[in-house]
């Protein structure tokens, strides 16, 4: 069972890297490039959630929301998000899970920058009661195209971990990401997501997040959002399993400002 999950994880990797490649070449063999997207607002905010209810031969419900801002100046960018899941069946409560997390950026050179931050989470179906990531590192502007963007991120961190069962952890470790962006029709984009946080103290002890997320507007204000995530402990608390996976369907409200956004 383990090996099909991480099978399907090397799958889906290489769909990510390969997608990117082959959306330009298709657009181009069927037409002239699309324009360049519209630029960026000073900032953005937006809310979604989500509702699942069964009755009769089954009990179950299911809830979901998030919430993401962004606020931008000439150099630096401030980025907020958290989301909240719960599950239950039959009256017993299936999953809980709770994340936020905070970022600055500064742009140094027109492809490389400065970020840190802090990402909270509690999760107790999977053996987290309590843990704190802070790092600091730089940013990668790798590709810049209008069919495609890619960022990279590599950060030095801290994780401190309170599991349900068992010893604290005060850990350094490192944070490695790949962020792909493709937009499609006029007012949609898919994200694609993939975070290495290796263990510097204990080299088995690694993390992996892969994430694969699409977003289209159903009015100025209203968008629909589907998104996949699945998370990899590789040395799970004592008792749960190396990996978990999140299916999730949302609707979004957004708002934007009037104002661009100015760079320099």
């Amino acid at each position: 069972m383990r090996g099909g999950i991480v099978g399907r994880l090397m799958v889906y990797l290489a769909l990510a890297c390969v997608s990117p490649l082959a959306v330009p070449a298709v657009a181009a063999a069927q037409g002239p490039p699309p324009a360049e997207p519209p630029p960026p607002r000073i900032w953005d905010v937006q809310f979604g959630a989500s509702f699942i209810g069964t009755n009769g031969n089954s009990d179950t419900s299911s809830v979901g929301g998030d919430f993401g801002l962004n606020r931008r100046w000439p150099l630096w960018q401030v980025e907020a998000t958290a989301l909240a899941v719960r599950a239950s069946a039959e009256e017993v409560q299936t999953a809980e899970r709770y994340v936020g997390a905070f970022r600055v950026r500064r742009r140094l050179k027109p492809r490389i920058g400065f970020t840190a931050g802090t990402k909270l989470e509690r999760d107790r179906f999977a053996g987290i009661d309590f843990r704190a990531i802070t790092d600091a590192g730089l940013t990668w502007a790798l590709v810049r195209r209008p069919t495609w963007t890619l960022d990279g991120v590599t950060a030095m961190a801290v994780n401190q971990e309170r599991p349900i069962d068992g010893l604290d952890i005060n850990h350094p470790v490192g944070l490695f990401e790949l962020m792909s962006r493709i937009p499609f029709a006029e007012s949609g984009a898919t994200t694609q997501r993939f975070t290495y946080y290796p263990d510097f103290e204990d080299s088995e002890a690694y993390r992996l997040e892969f994430e694969l997320a699409a977003q289209a507007a159903m009015t100025e204000r209203f968008a629909l959002k589907f998104a996949y995530l699945l998370r990899r402990s590789n040395v799970p608390v004592a008792g749960f399993e190396k990996n978990d996976s999140t299916t999730t369907a949302s609707v979004v409200v957004q708002w934007r400002a009037a104002t661009v956004a100015q760079t320099q």
